[in-house]
């Protein structure tokens, strides 16, 4: 059986533009997440993450929709600080954005993604998790 989906919610007291950008440029990205980001803000484009550890973990633009929809799909590998491929959960995240009152009402969903039959047949890799979302360092971000 699949996990179920991790949802978080944050109220962001900026305009979706403000909370987009934080998204979605490297730069501000590497600011929030515990990594140093390098995207190519479009669909399809890449993104990789290199942690303080010195692994690296790369994912791609699934779904890139401005101001309002950012799609990515976590690679199924990552590599240690030796440069050694480890196996990961291959995991959709989906931030999706919301003017509401007060400022923009970001949802983050991570979770797996729909599974072939040869896939749903295989032992269930699990360990997937919110390792990185760094919501709260996103909102300390949009607060500046």
């Amino acid at each position: 059986m699949a996990p179920e989906p991790i949802e978080r919610q944050i109220l962001l007291p900026a305009s979706p533009a403000e909370v987009w950008k934080a998204l979605t440029d490297g730069d501000q990205v590497s600011e929030w997440f515990g990594a140093e980001v390098e995207m190519e803000p479009r669909r399809g484009g890449r993104v990789r993450f290199r942690f303080p550890d010195g692994s690296e973990r790369g994912a791609v633009i699934e779904t890139f929709e401005t101001e309002r929809l950012f799609v990515l799909r976590w690679l199924p590998f990552a590599q240690d600080a030796e440069g050694k491929t480890e196996g990961r959960p291959s995991t959709n995240v989906r931030f999706s954005l919301k003017l509401s009152e007060g400022g923009t009402l970001l949802v983050v969903q991570e979770s797996l993604p729909a599974l072939s039959s040869r896939e749903r047949s295989a032992p269930d890799a699990g360990g997937y998790s919110d390792r990185g979302l760094g919501l709260f360092h996103l909102d300390a971000r949009v607060r500046r």
